[in-house]
């Protein structure tokens, strides 16, 4: 059989389709295999009695180039919150990482609130700065204000927080 006939044997509709499907599928079978390695990336330090500690949730993850910037709640109430905001900077790509706690904001870490919720990372390329969004909650559960913490040095170190909002029952802030 000559070249020009089989190309047109596998030029019919149904031969191409049945032969890119099962390519597909062989590729997709072969990479599901590989197990991907896992970087943990922060681990919680508090111990509080009030809340369950080794865990981390509710993160919000903002990259920039090749710096990745992940913020999320560390020590999590079973009613909201957590003892403080974690964060965790990788400035090549995800190869190596920086991991911290914002400070100021709860009493963990020298603030006046109990909880935290809600962090939101994003990064401002007009100033070079990046931002992390916190509601800080009261010992009654409730949602006085919103925070700012800002990073001057890509996301490694990061200020005490400023208060961006004020008013009463704030919950789901989000920055941008």
């Amino acid at each position: 059989m000559s070249l020009a006939s089989l190309l047109h044997r596998l030029a019919r509709p149904g031969l191409v389709t049945a032969a890119l499907a099962a390519g597909a599928l062989a590729l997709t079978t072969t990479s599901a295999t590989a197990a991907p390695a896992l970087t943990q990336i922060s681990a919680d330090p508090y111990t509080n009695a009030t809340s369950q500690h080794a865990t981390e949730v509710e993160p919000d993850t903002f990259s920039y180039g090749s710096t990745i910037v992940s913020a999320f709640q560390v020590g999590r109430f079973t009613d909201g919150g957590g003892s403080n905001v974690g964060f965790a900077t990788s400035k090549d790509g995800g190869a190596t990482w920086t991991r911290g706690f914002l400070p100021g904001i709860t009493t963990q870490a020298g603030g006046t609130f109990q909880r935290v919720s809600d962090a939101s990372v994003t990064y401002d390329a007009k100033h070079n700065v990046w931002l992390i969004s916190s509601i800080p909650i009261t010992s009654s559960v409730t949602v006085p204000e919103v925070y700012t913490s800002r990073s001057t040095d890509g996301g490694l170190t990061w200020s005490n927080p400023v208060v961006t909002a004020t008013g009463s029952s704030l919950d789901k802030n989000w920055i941008v």
